[in-house]
């Protein structure tokens, strides 16, 4: 016989049976996304604490287009790096750059009353428009006329390419082949070489200097101390020491790259993201380009060649083998910083490598020597690299990333010499 409550009780165990398994087939979903979730931030975790290497090894093995695991590499391989957010320079306690002071740096920087025939001031060669550089392979001095390309076949060739002069506050070195330490000893030699500013004698520009009413202003108020600004402040070295002021605050230090090191993450493209694992990695640009700066400060060779053709000779630059009198210096120079590299072309000490296209391959030959030139002295750490077409790319996509996001300094109106501005 059939209990009379037994079609209730039924269909109340198949309502709890249907409820059983809605929650089960909710709870295996959460499971699963859960799961998804822990394992994003485990690899996430993973990925921060895996060395160099490691990150390399998965990155041949990651989907072009799957940025959050991009992502994840870069930031790992930044850990990995111990990459620090760049810092201020530390300036010199006998140089302090005041704000009177830069400003007077500024004037004279832009001023052409520093050369010998009035016609050349720093700016000529080291102008806002090219990165304070000049878009030259190699600069020209004396006799040159204007700025830029069109300074090209005004005068006198140098030779070597003209080096930009932003971050040089963080330089150990200065010149191509690290002659000198200090920003005030670097300003010093173009003023008074006969083949650039060939300015004839300190006591003539101090004379020249104090002949103007608000040089001699200027001065006082960075250099005097309740002065009757009657030019007793204008000596050489504080005329290097103002101008070595205003290029310590050249600095570029806003970049997509360094928001990207702050957090930012969408501050850099997927295809920027592989290119910065590829420059830390597989390439190790890391080794001679530290972050933050970007260089190493010291002086190597990489066999450079007269060009970017893979045929083209060693040049024969001695490099700092001229400046410590030994052969197996032969070709070193100075580790260039990559900071707003794209927009000083071209490139190497010789300006023989129009793009970076082609630094890169020259790179990924294994320099001078992979090439089949007799680089005694080339650097072991420049060796074959056997990167993708892809890889190349990225990598050139990630360089241009450390472009300057804050504008150059502005060209003045007028200087105090009342003669033409220097990039005007």
């Amino acid at each position: 016989m059939t209990h009379p409550n037994s079609s209730s009780e039924s269909a109340s165990a198949k309502r709890s049976g249907a409820r059983f398994l809605k929650l089960t087939v909710i709870g295996v979903f959460a499971a699963i996304l859960g799961g998804g979730i822990w394992a994003y931030w485990y690899y996430a975790a993973e990925s921060a604490s895996l060395s160099t290497a490691e990150i390399t090894a998965l990155a041949k093995a990651t989907a072009p287009e799957d940025r959050q695991a991009w992502l994840r590499l870069s930031r790992g391989a930044l850990a990995a790096e111990s990459v620090q957010r760049i810092a201020p320079p530390v300036e010199p306690r006998n140089n302090i750059g005041e704000a009177s002071r830069v400003e007077l740096g500024y004037q004279l920087f832009f001023d052409p009353v520093l050369s010998g025939d009035r016609t050349t001031a720093c700016a000529s060669c080291h102008h806002p428009d090219y990165a304070m550089a000049d878009g030259l392979p190699k600069g020209v001095g004396l006799g040159g006329r204007g700025y830029g390309a069109q300074r090209a076949g005004t005068g006198r060739e140098l030779a070597r390419n003209t080096p930009s002069l932003f971050n040089v506050a963080f330089n150990t070195l200065q010149f191509w082949d690290g002659r000198v330490g200090t920003l005030e000893e670097q300003v010093m030699v173009p003023l008074f070489d006969e083949a650039e500013m060939n300015q004839p004698s300190a006591a003539e520009l101090i004379k020249r200097l104090r002949a103007i009413p608000k040089y001699r202003e200027l001065f006082a108020k960075a250099f005097g101390f309740k002065s009757k600004q009657d030019g007793s402040e204008i000596n050489l070295q504080n005329i290097v020491r103002a101008i070595a002021a205003f290029e310590r605050k050249l600095n570029i230090t806003n970049t997509v790259y360094d928001q990207f090191v702050e957090g930012k993450d969408d501050a850099l493209t997927t295809e920027q993201l592989r290119g910065m694992v590829v420059f830390l990695g597989q390439a190790n640009c890391i080794i001679c380009h530290i972050p933050p700066h970007f260089h190493d400060g010291v002086l190597s060779s990489i066999g450079t060649t007269t060009s970017a053709d893979k045929n083209a000779p060693l040049d024969d630059d001695p490099g700092f083998a001229a400046v410590m009198r030994r052969e197996d210096g032969f070709g070193m120079f100075k580790t260039p910083g990559l900071r707003n590299v794209e927009r000083t072309a071209p490139y190497m000490h010789n300006g023989a490598f129009k793009t970076l296209e082609e630094v890169v391959e020259f790179y990924n030959d294994g320099g001078g020597r992979g090439r089949g030139k007799n680089a005694f002295a080339q650097d072991a750490k420049v060796a074959k690299l056997d990167l993708s077409e892809q890889q190349k790319k990225d990598l050139v996509a990630f360089l241009k990333a450390l472009n300057s996001l804050s504008p150059p300094p502005i060209v003045p109106d007028s200087v105090p010499s009342g003669l033409p501005v220097a990039g005007k």
